[in-house]
């Protein structure tokens, strides 16, 4: 199930259900951070492992904003980091990105 935030919102947000976090706006999206995913026997069987993934969207005017994306990076990591969450910052879409 996916959430949408603002960046006011993220300090008293509760992250420890979260496996993605996106940037999103009018125009672009970025993958901020991905969790490390469990995925069970079953779940990859079924088909079923996408469906349990949580995602919170936090709304930027502009995801294309450098300052504004590193500074909710910060926020975002120390967030984590509190929380022992490990995961991976902008995340490559391709599994095997180096070709």
């Amino acid at each position: 199930m996916d959430k949408t935030i603002t960046v006011d919102q993220l300090a008293t947000t509760d992250l420890r259900s979260i496996n993605e976090i996106w940037l999103g706006g009018t125009h672009t999206e970025l993958c901020l951070w991905r969790g490390e995913a469990v995925f069970t026997h079953e779940m990859l069987s079924e088909g079923t492992h996408d469906q349990n993934v949580r995602r919170l969207c936090l709304q930027l005017v502009d995801p294309d904003d450098q300052a504004a994306v590193a500074h909710v990076e910060v926020i975002v990591r120390e967030r984590l980091e509190k929380m022992g969450k490990e995961g991976e910052f902008y995340p490559a879409e391709e599994a095997d990105t180096h070709q």
